[in-house]
């Protein structure tokens, strides 16, 4: 029986080579490839939307926008530029305009799947938590098979607290894919953030079995069997955040209240005024310190292990370049006397054994720099290190911290209590902030 499935058009065809260029990074003959396509058809809605794809990957924010309003112009009322643009405003804090996009757009797709997405995605970025929940719950209604939808919908739940509800989805995807990595992480953490030892035993089992020689399931495996590691392996951390991108800054910031970014700001604007100094951000995450920070008169750094997370830091076009790599390698292979301040916000609490951290710390301050570094409190009558149960995140004595910063050499250690450093299941959670000085050269 002959094929007469339809070939496709001239038009068709040029657009998908022009993507596949695009996609290869080859953007110069991407972008002679469409000028010679807009001229043939200069009113076809998909042309700018491939014209965006370009602008975006150039990193030209600006550009994308005005090509997907091009696109939304020649096609009024489609849904696939609708959703590319609101996407491109949500990620420019103009949320108003972008969340009626996607509301449009949703409407005029209700059975497009990649279309719930995007206004997920949408809500998302446009700091929108109460709808972002909504249209996650309504994304699994609509499409219950959707394993990435139930997946977001349950890394959310974890986020908001609520475990139990995420247990249903992480199990709903583990009947359908019983060797997914992550899948399997979020059931083991279910487990022990709702107190289910035996299950959560069960679960690092299961993990370890079919992955015994990684680091992150050899990881889970000790803490579920009640073991203590020293530190926590790169792979777990890039596990997490990798996981945990796209809605980090909505559930730092908002959800949990967190403001020691913004605090480490000030501190570094009142030891440095006049904005003259070099910076090192270890564990930049999406950016925070350097978002609140703003533009410096030497350069911002950015360390982080997770990939994912130095996408969404370098949209800030705050930092001036970007280092994936673990915390502790950067802290060794940095040369001595760089940096007049180092920042550590959130990192501490995943690193544990800080007797890496801080010596070389004080090595790569210049005389006179900063060390400024948050962690989770331990009471004074625990041990110096402690690994909380539920969170499976670290916890320091201030006092121990302090001794080692002068140990190591730093002449002036100034400890800030936090009695909320964040919220924990709605509760405050106690930490402390660090601001120790490298002595002056003498």
């Amino acid at each position: 029986m002959p094929d007469t499935t339809p070939m496709p058009d001239p038009l068709t065809i040029a657009l998908q080579q022009i993507r596949g260029l695009i996609e290869a990074g080859q953007l110069q003959p991407a972008a002679q490839a469409l000028n010679a396509v807009q001229k043939q058809a200069p009113t076809d809605a998909r042309v700018p939307l491939v014209g965006m794809r370009l602008a975006q990957r150039a990193g030209n924010l600006a550009g994308a926008t005005q090509a997907a309003r091009r696109a939304l112009a020649l096609a009024p009322g489609w849904h696939v530029a609708q959703i590319e643009l609101a996407l491109l405003l949500a990620q420019q804090k103009q949320g108003d305009e972008a969340m009626q996009l996607a509301m449009q757009a949703l409407a005029g797709a209700p059975k497009d799947s990649q279309v719930m997405v995007g206004a997920i995605n949408v809500a998302l970025f446009s700091e929108r938590p109460e709808q972002t929940l909504a249209w996650a719950e309504d994304g699994v209604r609509r499409f219950p098979e959707d394993a990435g939808i139930r997946l977001f919908l349950a890394r959310l739940l974890v986020a908001l607290g609520r475990p139990r509800d995420a247990q249903a989805h992480y199990e709903y995807i583990h009947s359908r894919a019983p060797e997914h990595d992550e899948t399997l992480r979020g059931l083991l953490s279910c487990a022990m953030k709702t107190g289910d030892h035996e299950k959560a035993a069960q679960w690092a089992d299961r993990l370890f079995a079919l992955r015994p020689g990684d680091a992150n399931a050899q990881y889970w495996h000790a803490i579920a069997h009640g073991q203590t590691p020293e530190t926590q392996p790169p792979e777990v951390v890039t596990g997490i955040f990798d996981d945990y991108a796209a809605n980090f800054d909505l559930h730092l910031v908002r959800g949990l209240q967190y403001h020691v970014p913004e605090r480490v700001a000030q501190i570094l604007l009142e030891k440095h005024p006049n904005r003259k100094f070099n910076l090192l951000d270890l564990g930049c995450g999406t950016g925070l310190v350097g978002v609140y920070l703003g533009r410096i008169e030497g350069h911002i750094i950015g360390v982080d292990l997770s990939e994912k997370m130095i996408e969404q830091a370098a949209r800030h076009g705050i930092y001036s370049r970007f280092h994936r790599v673990n915390v502790l390698d950067a802290l060794r292979e940095t040369p001595s006397e760089h940096y007049e301040a180092i920042t550590c916000t959130d990192v501490l609490v995943y690193v544990g054994d800080l007797s890496p951290v801080i010596p070389n710390a004080l090595r790569i301050l210049k005389p006179g720099g900063h060390f400024i570094f948050s962690c989770e409190a331990a009471g004074e009558d625990e041990a110096d290190l402690v690994l909380r149960e539920k969170s499976n995140r670290y916890a320091h004595k201030a006092s121990a911290v302090e001794r080692q910063c002068r140990e190591a050499g730093f002449d002036e250690v100034v400890i800030e209590d936090l009695p909320a450093l964040r919220l924990e299941g709605g509760q405050p959670l106690p930490g402390f902030l660090v601001t120790a000085r490298k002595p002056l050269a003498a």
